[in-house]
């Protein structure tokens, strides 16, 4: 029989619904909890916009980019990454999308707490693998596309540093004879980058809710996923929703890390950081990469600064950050395997 994302949509609404909406709606609000200070950090450093404004115009972007800006994401998730339908007999898939959930939000929480951008893209990607290895050994993850996905995910914000570093550069020769009268074009220019960024933002981070809860729903109804799932419009919806109550009210914290603790941001820094990101971020979300958004926004602001001067940047900050990304994917996948093996 031929599922649809439809027929996945039906089965969540019966009983297994509360025990994978809740922790996948949690993670999806946590993600844009988490992001969103790294999201906002520089153009409310710069003073061009308030806390609250930022946060605001960040979480309607993010919406509408979750809903509008494709699937690909979900579609590496859900199909590129372990061989759903190989695992052994008995096994469930709804586990380990459980499991992978459940794992992000208890290691990343933590994280998030202490003010440091956790990656949740690393934590839930550790946490896929892992809950899809307890379940049917590492034979079932496809291991050259998931080491494609995880090389993509660990480069981008080094990338991001560089163009970002290399383009501050450019950008400062370039507008050193500018007047000061150009300034607000530059603050328009800004919040232009940054609606773009947190539309790219939204799509990218919210399709990792998507892609969970449609394998979850095929699993419940006994269906095999097929080769190609599409996303039925009340999951794109809630999980957009979600994303975006997170970014709407969870900035304060890691906005005061990133944003006023790497370097001393002004409208031109965060111009070139927001469009370097929303750059690599847009491309990578058409592509299907499921990178940390917010890992490329920090990175993108770090190599602005550094491109400015790198004697000002706060660089025993980013350790700080880098150290916590590092540690995110293996924890994160011992979590769900565990958490595989209690439930199994």
């Amino acid at each position: 029989m031929e599922a649809s994302g439809e027929d996945a949509g039906f089965v969540l609404m019966d009983g297994g619904a509360l025990l994978i909406l809740g922790p996948t709606l949690l993670f999806a609000f946590m993600n844009g909890a988490s992001d969103s200070g790294t999201m906002v950090a520089s153009l409310v450093s710069s003073g061009n916009l308030s806390p609250r404004r930022a946060a605001l115009l960040a979480a309607a972007c993010a919406f509408l980019g979750a809903l509008l800006l494709g699937s690909a994401v979900a579609h590496t998730i859900g199909e590129q990454l372990v061989r759903v339908n190989a695992l052994p007999p008995g096994s469930h898939p709804f586990h380990a999308c459980v499991a992978a959930a459940a794992a992000a939000l208890l290691w990343c929480s933590a994280a998030w707490l202490l003010g440091f951008p956790g990656s949740y893209t690393h934590a839930m990607l550790g946490g896929w693998l892992g809950a899809f290895m307890a379940l049917g050994g590492p034979g079932i993850v496809l291991w050259r596309n998931a080491g494609i996905v995880l090389l993509g995910v660990l480069l981008t914000p080094l990338l991001g540093l560089v163009a970002a570093w290399i383009a501050m550069a450019l950008l400062e020769r370039a507008t050193l004879h500018l007047s000061r009268k150009t300034l607000p074009l530059f603050r328009l220019a800004e919040v232009g980058a940054f609606m773009a960024l947190c539309l790219a933002h939204g799509a990218n981070a919210a399709q990792k809710s998507m892609a969970l809860l449609v394998i979850a729903g095929f699993s419940l109804a006994g269906d095999p996923v097929p080769a190609s799932f599409d996303l039925p419009p009340w999951v794109r919806w809630i999980c957009s929703a979600a994303f975006s109550a997170g970014v709407l009210l969870g900035f304060s914290r890691i906005l005061k890390t990133v944003g006023f603790h790497i370097f001393r941001v002004r409208p031109l820094h965060s111009f070139c950081a927001l469009g370097t990101s929303m750059l690599l971020i847009l491309s990578s979300t058409f592509a299907g990469l499921p990178l940390s958004p917010g890992q490329i926004n920090s990175s993108c602001l770090l190599g602005a600064g550094a491109g400015h001067n790198y004697r000002r940047v706060r660089w025993d900050m980013a350790g700080d950050l880098l150290a916590n990304w590092v540690l995110t994917f293996p924890l994160a996948a011992v979590l769900s395997f565990l958490i595989v093996k209690v439930v199994e």
